[in-house]
């Protein structure tokens, strides 16, 4: 497919190419969450980010660190609580860059990445994007987390449901956003080592909250 590249109205580097009906509401819905995401991850250029659609690799969304791209799957007359969910889910990933090393503890950057698509439908005012979000949580079925368990990344009912524990704290402390990208500055070979070792890098304020994540895991 050849994408007809534009650049977002009020977000110099960063380009879009839809394919859609309402291509104007897809940029405005996306340039709000972009504006909104960076300044939670503090986060202020974009180094050419393409932002693209229909994936051509298949029905799913996806971001490629080697080309600077992040595929939506979405149609005409899809809800924008949906593209905010498929949007905030690559972001986080582009936020994290290279992503977490150890492929062993890559579903945490799942689950993190899980939890954006979640916390920011919620940080909306519609309380229409809290019903959808509310929808997806309800039904999670509990899992014992453990420090000695490497999980499956993309088991996503095991990541949506650690982002559940992981909400509450992040909705306390929207600040530890600005936190996820060091993730991917850390070597560690266990999820116990990966976050002792991320909340040594934290800032004072937030090494509260993620302790409190280091306390969901037994």
């Amino acid at each position: 497919m050849n994408f007809e590249l534009k650049e977002f109205t009020n977000i110099p580097n960063c380009y879009h190419s839809f394919n859609v009906v309402n291509d104007s509401q897809f940029e405005n819905t996306c340039e709000n969450l972009i504006k909104e995401m960076s300044f939670f991850f503090k986060q202020a250029s974009f180094e050419g980010l393409k932002i693209l659609n229909p994936n051509p690799n298949g029905n799913l969304p996806q971001y490629f660190y080697s080309d600077n791209i992040i595929y939506l799957t979405v149609g005409d007359g899809i809800r924008e609580s949906q593209i905010i969910y498929q949007l905030a889910h690559e972001l986080c990933h582009y936020f994290i860059k290279k992503g977490i090393k150890n492929d062993e503890l890559k579903y945490f950057e799942e689950t993190l990445c899980d939890l954006s698509s979640h916390f920011f439908l919620r940080n909306k005012p519609q309380k229409i994007h809290k019903v959808y979000d509310d929808e997806t949580l309800m039904n999670i079925t509990e899992i014992d987390l453990s420090f000695s368990i490497s999980y499956d990344r993309y088991n996503r009912e095991q990541n949506t449901y650690i982002a559940k524990l992981l909400l509450p704290i992040f909705e306390k402390s929207p600040s530890l956003w600005s936190e996820v990208p060091k993730l991917a500055d850390i070597e560690a070979s266990t999820i116990g080592k990966l976050l002792a070792l991320w909340k040594n890098k934290a800032t004072a304020e937030h090494k509260k909250a993620i302790q409190e994540i280091q306390n969901i895991f037994k």
